[in-house]
């Protein structure tokens, strides 16, 4: 594959270093990571790649990146009419092996199989299982851990064309591939059913799905199903705040648990959400970081939440989203959105990552064992639509930073963002919670201030209706320093 490779190392003078690093690599083939994982010293990335915009025709690559973000190595599975395959999850065993979850049928076969491989860091694969479906198409797949060290995977199965009918399989596996257990669900409405995320709790698993509002009287987005230790289903309770779309869950504890995803904020618009909840779905904590009203925001579309530790919770998104991936609106570029949340939810910081020349959608995460995050998402370059999607990796701090690089990045890390740009009467200024009480300048070309504006909320608006059309610098202003620094254009 003809790479576009950026690699930018920074090590901190601190007692733990952490490297940070912007990677991205593409060519004329549409590429999306899947899921991320650090195994021992390095990062492992199963994604997709097709010959054209989001092709049912899909094939998977597993590749191997250093702490510094080259890519070391990797597989490709072979292009073949009429077969696809993906790699959807990784799963550490230890320090040198790990698992891989994923899709895979054959143009020989009228049905997809749930595909599992084990291999050793070396990318040597160590022994390979395939189990047969009902359906010809398997998305987004899921797994938890249970108490016993086995694994449920879960996934929506579908016919395909022309109906596109919906259905859920749910495969509990040994840490060999064996498979010990499995179960279909297909009472869900057909047109809508999909898996979202796995936990396991007090005995028993939680499946994040939609579909099943029948059931709960429409009273939420998406529903949980309980299934007892055989796979059958008990019960389907209603998600509290409206969590809907793309989720992940986390257990912390066999009393509580977190879940992550899009949250209705307005009646039409969504921020990126955090929930703790009890065993029964009662609201311990809540909190949302993006943009309250007429912007939406995106939790991650594979993962949207992972935990460093017991108090420092990751969340990850996508700014100014519409859910295309294809689409670039000039003043309003999508960007990478990551928050971090101590145990209560209260969160820290938010950081924005993007540029001035593409739309960046974050598609998964995965904390890093230095306390930082390692985000892998996919990137529009209107100027370069041959390229359809290629990859960006970002490695973060503890703080969200990437700043300090000394070559110049791909991308840069942004406390707060302005929008939309070009505008006309009203200026956003969307910031993180850690910037609080900044305030917001606006210039002309004289260098005079023709606005200002302190930041006491997350999403600020300042009238510029007054100012002709033209460019004004802006700057903002934290704790008696410049933090962000722009123009912005006035059409």
């Amino acid at each position: 594959m003809r790479q576009l490779l950026i690699v930018i190392f920074l090590i901190h003078f601190i007692a733990d270093a952490q490297p940070y690093f912007v990677t991205t690599y593409g060519d004329q083939n549409d590429e999306i990571p899947l899921c991320i994982k650090q195994v021992g010293s390095s990062y492992f990335i199963g994604q997709k790649y097709s010959n054209d915009q989001l092709s049912i025709w899909r094939y998977a690559k597993l590749l191997k990146m250093d702490g510094s973000g080259n890519i070391q190595s990797g597989i490709t599975f072979p292009e073949v009419f009429g077969q696809y395959s993906d790699i959807q999850c990784i799963f550490p065993l230890n320090e040198s092996e790990f698992l891989t979850i994923g899709g895979y049928k054959s143009n020989d076969l009228p049905y997809c199989q749930i595909w599992l491989m084990k291999l050793d860091t070396s990318l040597r694969i160590i022994w390979e299982k395939k189990y047969m479906t009902n359906r010809p198409f398997t998305s987004n797949i899921a797994l938890v851990e249970n108490n016993e060290g086995n694994i449920l995977i879960g996934s929506t199965l579908t016919t395909g064309d022309p109906n596109h009918l919906h259905s859920l399989f749910f495969l509990e596996i040994t840490k060999e591939g064996d498979s010990l257990n499995s179960n279909y669900i297909i009472n869900g409405n057909p047109q809508t059913t999909k898996m979202r995320t796995l936990n396991w709790i007090n005995g028993q698993y939680k499946a994040f799905v939609s579909g099943f509002e029948s059931y709960t009287g429409n009273s939420s987005a998406s529903q949980i199903l309980q299934l007892d230790e055989n796979l059958l289903l008990v019960e389907v309770r209603p998600i509290p705040n409206w969590h809907d779309i793309y989720m992940t869950t986390e257990r912390i504890n066999n009393n509580s648990y977190f879940l992550t995803s899009m949250v209705y904020i307005s009646p039409y618009y969504y921020d990126v959400a955090i929930s703790k909840f009890d065993t029964i779905e009662n609201t311990l904590a809540f909190n949302h970081a993006g943009t309250t009203g007429d912007v939406p925001d995106y939790s991650a579309w594979k993962r949207c939440m992972s935990i460093a530790n017991v108090n420092s919770i990751y969340t990850g998104g996508t700014g100014k989203d519409n859910g295309d991936f294809y689409s670039c609106n000039e003043s309003m570029r999508k960007v990478i959105m990551l928050s971090n949340y101590d145990s209560l939810l209260n969160c820290r910081w938010t950081c924005f990552y993007g540029s001035d020349t593409a739309c960046y959608t974050l598609s998964t995460m995965d904390a890093t064992s230095d306390g930082g995050c390692i985000l892998a998402g996919m990137f529009y370059t209107p100027s370069r639509p041959e390229n359809m999607l290629d990859v960006i990796m970002i490695k973060v701090d503890s703080l969200g930073l990437i700043t300090g690089i000394h070559d110049k990045p791909t991308i840069t890390a942004h406390q707060a963002i302005v929008y939309p740009n070009p505008g006309n009467d009203n200026i956003i200024i969307q910031s993180g919670p850690q910037i609080c009480s900044s305030e917001f300048r606006l210039y002309n070309t004289s260098g005079q201030l023709v606005n200002h504006k302190i930041l006491k909320n997350t999403n600020e608006q300042s009238d510029v209706t007054s100012l002709p059309k033209g460019v004004y610098p802006w700057k903002i202003i934290h704790q008696g320093k410049t933090i962000e620094q722009g123009k912005w254009v006035k059409q």
